[in-house]
C-alpha cells in the first residue's frame, strides 16, 4: 500500500468534518464536546502527514510534536467542558420565585 499526502489529507479532512458534524448535531453542550477530540485527531493527522511528506522540514518529529500539542488542547477542552457541565447535571431542585410568599419559599427548601 502506498500512502500519499493527498490520501492522508483526505482522511484528516474527513475526521475534522465528522467531528464538527458531531459537535453541531448535538443539542446538549456536553454531548457536543464529544466531537472535539475527533476534529482534533483530524488536525493532528494532517500535521503529521504534512511533516512526513514535507521536504523542507529538517525536524522529522515536528508533525508529531504538533499532533501531541493539538491532542493536549483537545483534552483540555474536554476537561473544561465536563467541569463546567458537571454541576448542571446534578439533581434538579425546584426553587421558588423571589416574590413568592414565605410558605412557598419554605416548601422549596430541602429537609435534612
Amino acid at each position: 500500500m502506498n500512502l500519499t499526502l493527498v490520501g492522508i489529507l483526505f482522511v484528516a479532512a474527513a475526521l475534522v468534518a465528522t467531528g464538527l458534524l458531531a459537535a453541531a448535531w448535538r443539542r446538549d453542550a456536553l454531548a457536543a464536546l464529544a466531537g472535539a477530540p475527533l476534529a482534533a485527531a483530524g488536525a493532528g493527522l494532517a500535521s503529521v502527514g504534512a511533516a512526513r511528506f514535507g521536504s523542507t522540514i529538517r525536524e522529522p518529529a515536528a508533525g508529531q510534536e504538533a499532533a501531541v500539542l493539538v491532542m493536549l488542547v483537545a483534552l483540555g477542552i474536554g476537561l473544561l467542558g465536563v467541569a463546567v457541565a458537571g454541576p448542571l447535571r446534578g439533581p434538579s431542585v425546584e426553587r421558588p420565585a423571589a416574590g413568592a410568599p414565605p410558605q412557598a419559599r419554605a416548601r422549596g427548601r430541602r429537609r435534612r
